[in-house]
């Protein structure tokens, strides 16, 4: 019985950063459109990694409502839920350098450079706030 509750508690908690997060992003979709080409991102984590499992469904959100591509380097070359696909990160020329997961870097197809680097995930609100910020920038010339 403990085990179930616990179970219930997770399933709860799970919903409530859907509903967060999918608030957040829809409310995104209409003025962040155009800056589709523009911006991508790379998410450098592992399986293992608990935050990284956190950080990985809210940046898919995002990044499908933005419609940017999102690479995925797995420091144990094994995917990221909800990702199915991912490249080694040591065979990566920037990802092997990073040390802490999980590392999203945002991509400027303006500048054809990584233009933010957002270390860690606090919660679902912290982080979007991150992405948006970093895109922002992007499609106002600041990055």
């Amino acid at each position: 019985m403990k085990w179930e509750a616990i179970l219930d508690k997770r399933k709860t908690l799970l919903n409530r950063r859907q509903f967060l997060v999918g608030g957040i992003s829809a409310a995104m979709v209409g003025p962040t459109q155009a800056m589709a080409p523009k911006t991508g991102f790379i998410l450098i984590g592992a399986s293992w990694c608990p935050v990284c499992h956190r950080a990985a469904p809210v940046l898919a959100m995002f990044a499908q409502n933005l419609g940017a591509p999102v690479l995925v380097a797995s420091a144990d070359s094994r995917p990221i839920a909800p990702f199915e696909k991912f490249v080694p990160a040591q065979d990566h020329p920037i990802a092997s350098a990073v040390n802490a997961y999980p590392t999203t870097l945002v991509f400027s197809g303006n500048s054809n450079h990584i233009v933010s680097s957002i270390e860690g995930y606090r919660n679902p609100k912290f982080y979007m706030k991150k992405l948006l910020d970093a895109v922002s920038a992007i499609e106002n010339g600041r990055a």
